[in-house]
């Protein structure tokens, strides 16, 4: 994509997706203004990526947010999407290290254009990418660096055996950021396709879950340490009851990370599972980031730019749908209603 002129006051007729309530997708189209602020970085969007985690649970109306009085952020109407590369259009006076035609990752809606704040990008990255980086794939660095709160709250070594329960996109990717930590993946999934993706990604051992699913035995036949058992599970799904399970999995002393944001309560046998094991309960969720001596977001998007950048995280099997962006209701009904089939669902503005 290259700018087609030079935008610095006026307006640009803006298309945007919108929830009007549970399961309600609608555009909103207005003229969005381009009198910029010193540091504001108007974008042209080229690629959104569908967030399969908070997005569709605010899609579906299950966030744990949407009735709480107190949580802002969870109510309709709501303007989803929060990972987009795209054409800067213009910049605003203070901007130096940005110009028209420049192509940049930045937490963008889904929309065709977007205006972010350069001084805000220690929490709302916008980063600039190599000239032959693929859109497609840099897409991807949002949900990677959010797995890289996980990452750096792990008390792992090399060669220690990390367990990940769930293999959608923040499993894949959490799994394949412990490999480029030395750690050896185990990726566990109910669904055989995501499997399948998981190994093509890269991950060296995986298996197979469901009820009749014996997965200490399974593990006892990966691992050859002592314990036979993982030194670190991390939840990747959200889902309650395997919180519990990783409690059961992770070897004595060993710790458990929960990466996946639960949607609803989870009851457990905290002497049983945490007090007599002396395992380590660990929370990672985003917003950690930049706070608590954890690396800022900007620090940790960098980071997984530049490993998709070398192939060290490897994305492109992790995208199954590329639609128009006016198909966006198709992406949440795949990922809704075809779980086995869909994993990273990309809208495309260049459509539009």
């Amino acid at each position: 994509m290259t700018a087609e002129f030079p935008v610095r006051s006026g307006s640009v007729k803006c298309l945007k997706v919108l929830f009007n309530g549970p399961n309600q997708t609608a555009f909103d189209q207005f003229d969005l203004s381009t009198d910029l602020s010193e540091d504001g970085v108007l974008v042209r969007t080229q690629y959104s990526l569908i967030s399969p985690g908070t997005e569709l649970a605010i899609y579906t109306g299950t966030h744990i947010g949407i009735p709480d009085p107190n949580n802002t952020f969870a109510k309709y109407p709501f303007s989803p999407g929060y990972a987009s590369v795209g054409e800067v259009v213009a910049v605003g006076d203070a901007v130096t290290e940005l110009q028209a035609g420049d192509m940049v990752y930045a937490l963008g809606n889904h929309a065709s254009y977007n205006v972010f704040s350069w001084f805000n990008r220690e929490n709302r990255p916008i980063i600039k990418l190599p000239q032959d980086m693929a859109g497609e794939r840099a897409v991807f660095a949002r949900l990677a660096a959010i797995c890289m709160t996980a990452v750096v709250q792990s008390r792992i070594t090399i060669g220690d055996y990390v367990a990940v329960l769930g293999m959608g996109l923040i499993g894949n990717l959490a799994a394949q950021l412990y490999k480029s930590f030395g750690a050896c993946p185990i990726g566990i999934d109910l669904v055989e396709k995501r499997l399948q993706i998981a190994k093509r990604t890269g991950i060296p051992f995986t298996i197979h879950s469901g009820e009749r699913a014996d997965l200490q035995h399974l593990i006892k036949n990966i691992i050859s340490t002592s314990s036979a058992a993982p030194d670190l599970v991390v939840e990747a799904t959200g889902v309650p009851a395997l919180v519990n399970t990783a409690l059961d999995l992770v070897r004595p002393m060993g710790q458990v990370i929960l990466l996946g944001s639960t949607r609803g309560l989870v009851e457990m046998d905290a002497y049983k599972h945490i007090h007599s094991k002396g395992i380590f309960l660990t929370g990672a969720h985003e917003k950690l980031q930049g706070h608590h001596g954890l690396p800022s977001r900007l620090t940790l998007t960098r980071h997984v730019l530049d490993l998709i950048e070398k192939g060290a995280i490897v994305v492109d099997p992790l995208l199954t749908h590329k639609l128009p962006a006016d198909k966006a209701e198709e992406g949440y009904q795949l990922l809704l209603n075809h779980k086995e089939l869909t994993m990273g669902v990309l809208l495309d503005w260049s459509l539009e």
